[in-house]
């Protein structure tokens, strides 16, 4: 049944993301109604189910598989660690990642800090005002990535 998730992911983020995942050990968890709730990825929570549009939505272990990307600067990725969101100024390259996508914030070595949902659009970011991501969980604001409640 791993194979209904791959599809998902491939669906929403691209086939190149689930060739990847193809090579690992996936395990999927579902609810009592049939439907994904978690994808774990070499028994890492991966991917999450967002409940009001069946969107999977990566956890900081997820994003490292995923494309959609956001780098920061080394100035404001001390703050992104803490959960903050990202301001526009403080961006210094997006790739392959559009309004209300969910994307990976690496800093400027490329290591994923953050997850989040972009919220401005390319141009909208050349403007440097705002805040362009707002992060959903983080590294030091989560600590360990936490497993669901069993």
């Amino acid at each position: 049944m791993s194979q209904r998730a791959l599809q998902l992911i491939a669906y929403i983020y691209g086939k190149e993301v689930a060739e990847r995942l193809s090579g690992h050990e996936i395990r999927v968890e579902y609810n009592k109604t049939g439907r994904i709730r978690y994808v774990y990825v070499d028994n890492k929570l991966a991917f999450v189910l967002r409940n009001n549009d069946g969107h999977l939505l990566p956890t900081l272990y997820g994003a490292e598989f995923i494309n959609r990307k956001v780098v920061v600067s080394d100035e404001a990725a001390e703050f992104v660690k803490l959960g903050r969101n990202v301001p526009a100024k403080y961006i210094v390259e997006v790739r392959q990642a559009r309004p209300n996508s969910e994307v990976a914030i690496v800093d400027t070595r490329g290591t994923v800090i953050a997850v989040g949902r972009l919220v401005y659009s390319q141009r909208e970011i050349t403007l440097r005002r705002g805040y362009a991501v707002k992060v959903r969980e983080s590294l030091e604001s989560t600590g360990e990535m936490k497993e669901p409640p069993q």
